[in-house]
């Protein structure tokens, strides 16, 4: 059997870190919010040169914050189209659709299974207004490219 993603062996040199963490949690009784993650939060909103960051439970939470959060701000409305990459996890299609946007599905790489940055201008209509990529696999999207593309149409990302 070929190992499609074999996580046992990418967390193996991180096994004493992580139980060690798990273990502190566990003990504080905090299983949300806390002092673990408050520090977190601080830590990873300084890493990426940001004001705050907010922790949550999934990623689809964190998908629907972003969107909801440019729907307030009056940068989106409802049907507006976000382009999505057309292999990901169920979670992407419904955080654009629960807050009432379209996802318009872009498909992958060859090879990578990332959305095709080379093929994204092409499903760009007058109804685009976000790019969504979703790295998967331990593989990043080519951010240069999208973030041009995104420049170029006047689109969130």
């Amino acid at each position: 059997m070929i190992k499609f993603l074999d996580l046992k062996k990418t967390n193996e040199k991180y096994e004493k870190k992580l139980i060690s963490a798990a273990i502190k949690v566990i003990s504080s009784g905090w299983y949300i919010s806390g002092k673990e993650v408050s520090t977190f939060e601080q830590k990873f909103a300084e890493y990426c040169g940001a004001n705050h960051c907010v922790g949550v439970g999934n990623g689809l939470d964190a998908l629907k914050l972003v969107l909801l959060a440019w729907k307030v701000k009056g940068l989106l409305k409802a049907g507006d189209e976000v382009l999505i990459p057309s292999n990901t996890f169920i979670a992407s299609a419904l955080a654009v659709s629960d807050v009432g946007f379209v996802p318009v599905l872009v498909p992958p790489e060859s090879g990578e299974y990332l959305i095709n940055s080379y093929t994204i201008e092409k499903y760009i209509s007058t109804k685009t207004k976000v790019i969504m990529p979703v790295h998967l696999y331990g593989q990043i999207c080519e951010m240069t490219k999208i973030n041009e593309l995104a420049k170029k149409y006047n689109l969130l990302v």
